[in-house]
């Protein structure tokens, strides 16, 4: 028989290690069943040297490049709006203010892309606003293109940035803001030498945060792209489900998988990164 505190460390080890089971095994098994089907039988790189060809690679380029334009995007409106929020904003509306801009995260991913097909269709709100009210002579094409699939993965993903991103804004000292203007900085230079250091590290945590969601999605292309706007998840998809090839879909999806990987080590190497990124 062992002392009370070394059955009491015996039995918060096996009280923890029930969920950290759980989580090793819903995390981490199937992806080792997808590594072992992605090199087959034979420990072969065919799949892989299939899935880097010129053939797919345009459809991996194409998805990491809209992850960096619409991240850019969010963090561009996000900066100017979590500063004022964050600073101009009467501190008794900030609350509610913060809650209406963050009421995508409390919706189902599917209905917030399904309400864009209904505002930007021919015979949507948009387009019966606008002729009604004599801005356009017949109804535009708004549906199932670049900018259709762009407005909403903006709208989803915009609220992550904001809710990283003001954490930051707030935490920044104002009278820092003060003292540079009080010296002649220009708005410019106020931004440029106060705020964006200040602030770049809950940047940089937002756009790793938000960056792989929206080069990996699968349903907002889906519902608001058109069939030029091919990226990897739906890739990934029609190789499991239309042509059971997979192999080839382990493969592209351990190769974007590394992408993203790599970049987010990439981001966490830096100390006040890492710090943003636990909160999540």
């Amino acid at each position: 028989m062992g002392t009370a505190d070394e059955q009491s460390t015996l039995r918060e080890g096996v009280i923890a290690g029930v969920p950290v089971s759980v989580a090793v095994a819903v995390g981490v098994l199937p992806l080792i069943v997808l590594f072992v089907e992605s090199i087959g039988p034979g420990l072969g790189t065919a799949a892989y040297q299939e899935a880097v060809s010129p053939l797919y690679r345009g459809t991996l380029l194409y998805s990491l490049g809209v992850g960096v334009v619409v991240t850019g995007v969010c963090l561009a409106i996000a900066y100017p709006v979590t500063y004022w929020v964050a600073h101009r904003c009467p501190r008794r509306y900030r609350l509610a203010l913060l809650v209406t801009l963050t009421l995508p995260l409390w919706l189902n991913y599917v209905v917030l892309n399904y309400s864009w097909v209904w505002i930007l269709a021919r015979g949507g709100l948009l387009n019966t606003v606008a002729t009604s009210l004599g801005l356009i002579a017949e109804p535009l094409d708004l549906l199932y293109n670049d900018i259709s699939m762009f407005i909403g993965f903006v709208y989803i993903y915009l609220p992550y940035v904001v809710l990283t991103l003001y954490v930051s804004m707030e935490r920044l000292d104002y009278r820092l803001i003060e003292a540079a203007r009080d010296l002649g900085a220009t708005n410019r230079r106020v931004f440029l030498d106060v705020i964006l250091p200040s602030t770049l590290p809950g940047a940089i945590a937002a756009a790793l945060i938000v960056y792989a969601r929206i080069a990996g999605a699968f349903a907002t292309p889906a519902i608001l792209g058109g069939p030029g706007n091919v990226m990897i998840a739906s890739l990934i998809t029609e190789a499991f489900r239309q042509y059971v090839d997979y192999g080839f879909a382990a493969a592209l999806s351990f190769v974007f998988l590394a992408v993203v990987v790599v970049a987010l080590l990439a981001g966490a190497t830096i100390p006040q990164v890492r710090e943003e990124l636990r909160q999540w």
